[in-house]
């Protein structure tokens, strides 16, 4: 490495000091071993008895022992003085590490002007603690921005909540569950005398979007329950207005139904969802066949098609969304329609004296228990339905 470097230089001057030290030692030497020589000359030494001779050769090595000794204390303190001289810098700049690892991002730096590598290590901890600098800045910057953006989620996840009704009539329970702040799954009903009206939903896609598009179905499906349509005529006007107002090719799968808890006759029309559950109280669980219906928001002024069914005394409905069934695992394993079958099963002969709030716990723990510790991947929505 080049004497412009910092090893280079301190190398040079330590050599240096050391060459000057020897060099002074060498002379001095020279001139004390003259100075003997010469002593001994006036006083006839050299004429003297070898005895003598010993004693001055003796006295010249103590005094060149004494003088290396000087030497190498003057050589240990002053290659202490430049050494720490040229490396004070590098601690203060250990110093200001450490009050930046303490938060002080803003710690002088020492002033170098070496052009070497300590020069080098000062322009890099300076651009580190610029960067460091501005980092914070934007952290703080961007904290705010997602604690603001949390507050609003959460807003918007009570105003959904508010949404959906709460009063159950004593046949009916709903739960619903999104996988985000907010979700697209949607349920409702409403009761009008002896006719029941409820329905389950669930906009393609989750979060913000599919909230909006929640809300906009669930305010459109509200509107023409009210009218009392027929379930195939309800389902056209929810489409051609959800169409209407979706430019994004995001659709709604829903099931709709009017159940007259009296005569347990049921009118219903499904687009592109879920098959619902069916529980009779005297047979085996099964899923609702129905007809192929197109979910809504995909083509305008599609014709659906409604169906009829004649339940018994005692029947239980499960309405649910795909949120149930695709459930899944670590393994990616899906909870599926043969486990929600095995639960149907389980609770249509054991447990036939559950509410509805316990069926849909029950239904929605099964699901929990199944995924483990596997965070919840889809929004969900359940519901139960019975005559009695």
């Amino acid at each position: 490495m080049g004497s412009k470097s910092f090893s280079g230089r301190l190398s040079w001057q330590i050599i240096g000091i050391v060459s000057v030290i020897s060099i002074l030692t060498q002379l001095t030497v020279a001139l004390v071993s003259q100075s003997i020589i010469a002593h001994s000359m006036q006083m006839g030494s050299l004429d003297q008895h070898p005895w003598d001779l010993l004693v001055h050769s003796w006295q010249m090595q103590v005094a060149m022992g004494v003088i290396g000794i000087l030497s190498l204390a003057a050589i240990f303190f002053v290659c202490r003085y430049v050494i720490n001289r040229m490396t004070h810098p590098i601690s203060e700049l250990s110093e200001a590490t450490l009050k930046m690892a303490k938060g002080d991002f803003k710690a002088q730096l020492p002033e170098i002007k070496s052009q070497d590598e300590m020069q080098h290590l000062h322009d890099s901890f300076l651009y580190m603690q610029h960067s460091l600098t501005d980092y914070i800045e934007e952290l703080k910057a961007t904290t705010a921005a997602n604690e603001r953006m949390e507050r609003d989620l959460t807003m918007a996840r009570n105003i959904q909540k508010g949404m959906l009704r709460t009063n159950f009539p004593p046949q009916l329970y709903a739960m619903l569950n999104p996988a985000k702040e907010v979700g697209g799954d949607l349920y409702d009903f409403r009761l009008k005398g002896d006719q029941l009206y409820f329905a389950v939903g669930d906009v393609s896609g989750k979060g913000v979007a599919a909230a909006l598009m929640m809300a906009i179905t669930r305010a459109t499906l509200d509107f023409v329950m009210e009218l009392g349509l027929p379930m195939d005529e309800t389902l056209c006007r929810i489409n051609n207005s959800f169409s209407e107002a979706n430019n994004t090719g995001m659709f709604v799968t829903l099931f709709v139904a009017r159940l007259n808890l009296k005569t347990g006759h049921m009118d219903y029309c499904n687009a592109g969802h879920n098959p619902i559950l069916v529980l009779p109280p005297d047979s085996s669980p099964y899923f609702l066949k129905c007809k192929t219906n197109l979910a809504i928001g995909l083509f305008e002024n599609f014709s659906y098609e409604a169906e009829q069914l004649d339940l018994k005394p005692g029947t239980r409905l499960i309405a649910y969304t795909d949120g149930v069934t695709e459930a899944e695992k670590k393994d990616l394993s899906l909870y599926g329609n043969d486990r929600l079958m095995e639960w149907a099963v389980k609770t249509a002969f054991d447990h036939k004296d559950w509410q509805e709030k316990e069926t849909v716990e029950s239904l929605y723990q099964s699901v929990r228990e199944f995924a483990e510790d596997n965070p919840q991947n889809d929004d969900i929505t359940i519901m139960s339905v019975s005559i009695n």
